[in-house]
């Protein structure tokens, strides 16, 4: 009985190595657009009908301007702006020195557009109460970038994390009723 709960840990290894997988596609879709956020606006051409999201990248342990700026995506030829939302859970990633947080996504037609940083707030009031409390610096401007990146639905995300906790779960009750199974068993 020991070795059928103990293979549930190398089967949570391997769940938990497709779900960083699947949520690494996410994270690291091919960047549209990247400009500094002294630049202020740019063209942009989006090459197929999709999903897009707006990241922000910058120094790590930074206070980033986010509550100084709005991006706006508008349409070359119509004059319309594209709706954006926010996700939730705002994806971010980092590697020690910089990182980066998606702050909205968008569905576009294949086309060109101006990329704008308007005056305005990307985040919540809530969340702006919490940067102003952090006693951290503020970020090199030189430094600081808005990026249009490639994205997946927020259903693959979803996923991802469900498959994440599944492999801890297989991973603890695996080790766990593998070590107490005798006792567990017996009486």
């Amino acid at each position: 009985m020991q070795v059928l709960f103990f293979c549930l840990i190398p089967l949570g290894i391997l769940i938990l190595v497709f779900s960083i997988k699947l949520l690494q596609k996410n994270f690291s879709g091919n960047i549209i657009l990247e400009i500094p956020y002294s630049q202020k606006s740019a063209e942009l051409i989006i090459p197929n009908s999709g999903r897009y999201s707006i990241w922000h990248k910058g120094q790590f342990f930074r206070k980033a301007p986010l509550d100084e700026f709005r991006p706006e995506i508008i349409s070359k030829s119509t004059g319309e702006k594209i709706k954006l939302s926010t996700f939730w859970l705002r994806p971010n990633t980092n590697n020690g020195k910089t990182a980066r947080m998606e702050l909205f996504r968008f569905s576009a037609p294949a086309g060109k557009y101006f990329l704008k940083l308007a005056d305005g707030s990307s985040i919540t009031v809530m969340e702006k109460t919490i940067i102003r409390l952090l006693p951290v610096k503020m970020v090199d401007y030189d430094k600081y970038f808005i990026q249009i990146r490639e994205t997946r639905t927020v259903f693959l995300v979803l996923i991802g994390i469900v498959f994440a906790a599944m492999a801890g779960l297989c991973i603890i009750c695996g080790l766990v009723f593998g070590i107490l199974a005798d006792q567990i068993f017996t009486n």
